[in-house]
């Protein structure tokens, strides 16, 4: 007799290919296919493989809340705890805006970890009870209001209107697709492989990712 908490659970797709576009186990919507991108860059995706690429984009894009989550106690510890704040919101806002014609494949693959809750919350629990032991508590309110309202999507539901605006003059395809074609046009740079129509662009990354390797 098999009982019903000891069936196998169900795998999740990585992705699901819908006449409105690719749905990431993730939730991301992304507005293609996955016969276009294989048309598109079917050398990349065959090499990547389609799961892996729309893993390291969704990690990419949710990296802003990553990045602010983290960098929070650390600036808590320099900064009066109204400007460590303040600094998270605007490092989240300005992160936003540039993140998605910015992917880094290796720190893609970073934040996928470091996006955990269980990584996140190990790192708070041990830097606010160091607060909490030299008595600075408004740091440690803070610290937890602050952690509360990134991993809530508070901050951002306030931000988006702004967000939403740079994205809009800074790029011609929504947050989600942008990331996706900046981690092709990465993945086929760094395996050297061409993407027809792609060669401006290229070059331009090309260029960037020198820079980067200095």
């Amino acid at each position: 007799m098999t009982w019903p908490w000891s069936r196998p659970a169900r795998e999740v797709p990585a992705y699901v290919d819908t006449p409105v576009g690719l749905l990431s186990a993730d939730g991301t919507h992304y507005r293609t296919t996955e016969p276009l991108l294989r048309e598109y860059a079917g050398p990349v995706v065959d090499a990547v493989g389609l799961p892996t690429l729309l893993r390291l984009a969704g990690a990419w894009l949710r990296s802003p809340l990553t990045l602010a989550v983290l960098v929070l106690p650390v600036l808590l510890m320099v900064l009066p705890w109204w400007a460590a704040l303040l600094m998270a919101v605007l490092l989240y806002a300005l992160w936003s805006a540039v993140a998605p014609g910015a992917v880094w494949r290796v720190a893609a693959r970073a934040f996928s970890i470091l996006e955990q809750p269980v990584v996140q919350g190990l790192v708070y629990i041990g830097v606010l009870s160091a607060f909490a032991a030299m008595g600075r508590y408004a740091a440690v309110w803070a610290g937890m209001a602050g952690f509360i309202a990134f991993r809530l999507g508070l901050v951002g539901a306030l931000l988006r209107p702004v967000v939403d605006a740079m994205h809009r003059s800074l790029y011609a395809l929504p947050p989600a697709d942008q990331t996706l074609r900046a981690l092709l046009i990465r993945e086929a740079i760094r395996r050297g492989i061409t993407l027809p129509g792609l060669e401006t662009i290229e070059d331009r990354v090309r260029a960037f990712w020198q820079r980067e390797k200095r």
